[in-house]
């Protein structure tokens, strides 16, 4: 064929969703599976008589985000989701050639977006833990590196950024290069010793304007369908990464939802999901720690249970994460998320899957 693409482009991933078994519980998207909260539908259905029109409430829907960070609208930037938007900094920002430096493993989707604009991926390998090596990923910085990307919690680890972690990143990075925080995951944190730029309801956190916050309502807000997310930042990078997004990229009806979700009730109400999936997570990680411990005592075999500040469940069990994931579609008929020798990720779903997925983990571990 006469008709070439460009070398990056051949680098990028074809996108396939994960094979489903039939009759499993999915348990490998980090979806929650919650109906939408109170009055989503009908802010949406209030929008499906303008879909004739170009446009959105984006600016009251700015104004709701910005009052739940404590910060101004003119620092909002939506997308659609936070991937759009982590594609849009790094085209703003990347020549080709150009490096963005993250942590190895994390979201896959960090390199393919760094394929789109032809910049160099760089990855720096996880602490033993999962946790960001901060030493390591501050000695990659080059002359060539524009932006240091970090899902915080990390995905699929769950560890998140400590309040020293952080403090370090934001003193060290050099003001020529953009400290990129995916705080997708953030208001799912527990550790005492996690820290944030952008916690939900508390004031956002005064930093330099080389730091960039992206989050996304698919997670505690459970929109993953519609597809909508926002960046926070110094007014002039929410401009110039403003330039790179398709113009009215986030549909009307996505908007609504985040307007809505954004209002008082509707943050009261995504507050208490959360709270909800938190302690369900920490209870699966007590439980299955409690189980392994007493087959540690009675001489069986078992497994180390990590801590995750996400909305899943991370077991690190290396060569065996395949025999392990196997395990759970054939004892448990739950489908996780197999990462081939490294560990399987578990989200936090219905309370009878996760009592399942604690049974068939730890009938797993001892045999």
């Amino acid at each position: 064929m006469a008709l070439t693409f460009r070398a990056a482009h051949e680098q990028i991933s074809p996108f396939r969703r994960v094979a489903m078994p039939e009759g499993t519980a999915r348990a490998c998207y980090n979806e929650p599976h919650l109906a939408p909260i109170a009055g989503l539908a009908e802010a949406i259905a209030a929008e499906i008589p303008h879909l004739n029109e170009y446009g959105s409430r984006s600016e009251q829907a700015a104004r709701n985000i910005a009052r739940a960070h404590g910060t101004d609208p003119d620092r909002v930037l939506l997308g659609s989701g936070s991937m759009d938007l982590i594609r849009a900094l790094i085209g703003s920002l990347c020549e080709p050639g150009d490096e963005v430096v993250f942590s190895w493993r994390t979201f896959e989707g960090f390199v393919d977006a760094c394929r789109v604009h032809a910049a160099q991926p760089v990855r720096v390998p996880t602490a033993g833990d999962g946790s960001h090596d901060i030493d390591a990923l501050l000695a990659a910085i080059t002359p060539r590196t524009r932006i240091l990307l970090l899902a915080s919690p990390n995905n699929p680890s769950g560890r998140a950024l400590t309040r020293e972690q952080l403090a370090r990143l934001i003193d060290e990075v050099p003001d020529t290069v953009v400290l990129a925080l995916d705080e997708a995951y953030s208001e799912f944190a527990s550790s005492p010793r996690a820290a944030f730029v952008a916690p939900m309801e508390r004031e956002l956190m005064k930093t330099p304007e080389n730091v960039v916050v992206l989050r996304t309502l698919s997670k505690g807000a459970a929109l993953a369908g519609l597809r909508v997310g926002y960046l926070l930042a110094d007014p002039m990078v929410v401009q110039a990464v403003a330039k790179m997004r398709t113009q009215n990229g986030v549909d009307r009806l996505a908007v609504a939802a985040a307007e809505h979700c954004f209002s008082p009730d509707g943050l009261a109400q995504i507050e208490d999901r959360v709270e909800w999936i938190k302690a369900e997570r920490q209870r699966i990680e007590r439980t299955l720690r409690d189980r392994m411990e007493r087959a540690e005592i009675d001489g069986k075999p078992h497994i180390d249970i990590s801590h995750s500040d996400g909305n899943f469940v991370w077991l690190p069990v290396g060569e065996r994460a395949e025999d392990l994931g196997a395990h759970l579609i054939e004892a448990a008929r739950i489908n996780a998320r197999v990462y081939a020798g490294e560990g399987v990720r578990y989200t936090v779903i219905e309370e009878a899957v996760n009592d399942a997925f604690i049974d068939a983990v730890a009938e797993w571990a001892m045999r």
